[in-house]
């Protein structure tokens, strides 16, 4: 796996926790985040174990996730509020 095919897993990853953190209560979201990012860390650390430079690139995007992953929620928020006010105003009724 190159760098390229490392950065695309590791975007589908961030978008799968940033869906699911999306539905856990604001308070407990940075938890939840940090837990799912340590799962990746240590899958990680497994699956790269033989081959000590792309431990290394999967380690540095590991070490960048969790603020990836906080932008993507923020993201997700920001695009249901927006999603959520623009049904309300068509469903207004008209005078």
């Amino acid at each position: 796996m190159n760098r390229e095919q490392q950065a695309a897993r590791i975007e589908k990853i961030v978008t799968t926790i940033a869906e699911r953190a999306v539905t856990v209560p604001p308070d407990h979201r940075s938890a939840y985040i940090l837990d799912e990012v340590e799962k990746v860390r240590q899958a990680f650390l497994k699956t790269y174990e033989a081959d000590e430079g792309l431990r290394a690139c999967a380690m540095e995007f590991v070490d960048k996730m969790s603020g990836w992953i906080e932008a993507r929620v923020h993201a997700l928020e920001t695009e249901a509020v927006g999603k959520a006010e623009a049904g309300e105003s068509r469903a207004e009724p008209k005078s």
